[in-house]
């Protein structure tokens, strides 16, 4: 799987993270209702992501391969984001 700066940046934008600070990453929080519900993070190189990186990002947002496709390819949106893990009980 291939993840490259400028798709992540987009996630980061669609989701609309909250800011969290960190030294060595870009980082945020994926806030639903005002609870920190999922933390998400990387590197600050401009570099595309590395080896098996964009596996471990993918499972850090609790997607399958899939969804994650869907999510890169805007084709899915902060509200069908967060139904998904409302679905799966994780909120």
């Amino acid at each position: 799987m291939q993840l490259s700066r400028r798709e992540i940046e987009s996630i980061f934008k669609k989701l609309r993270l909250e800011p969290k600070k960190s030294t060595h990453h870009l980082a945020g929080w994926l806030v639903v209702d005002g609870k920190r519900i999922l933390p998400l993070h990387y590197s600050h190189s401009r570099k595309d992501m590395p080896g098996n990186v964009p596996h471990r990002f993918r499972k850090s947002m609790l997607l399958t391969g899939p969804e994650f496709n869907d999510m890169k390819a805007c084709t899915m949106s902060r509200e069908a984001y967060i139904e998904l893990l409302r679905g799966r009980g994780l909120i």
